[in-house]
């Protein structure tokens, strides 16, 4: 999925999808290094913007286990697409 853009950090620094993967696999395999029990049972959240444009494509990534939605959980009208695009 390209094209697709959302945030890290504070100052939202622009990162692509195919970039939170990465981080987030690299993670994955860091922890796998150290304790296989542990890596299989870890569970790797984004916690870059989240948003509904977002949400649906982030949650589709094999290393992403979910996501801390920040100021988009304060509107419901916000909130329900992300949930929505969790499966939930």
């Amino acid at each position: 999925v390209t094209g697709v853009q959302t945030c890290a950090l504070p100052i939202c620094f622009p990162v692509t999808i195919e970039q939170v993967q990465e981080v987030h696999a690299e993670i994955r395999k860091f922890t796998a290094c150290k304790s296989s029990q542990v890596a299989d049972g870890l569970k790797v959240l984004y916690g870059g913007s989240v948003k509904a444009d977002n949400a649906s494509v982030l949650m589709q990534l094999p290393d992403v286990d979910g996501a801390l939605v920040g100021g988009a959980s304060l509107k419901a009208s916000d909130f329900l697409p992300i949930i929505n695009s969790c499966g939930a």
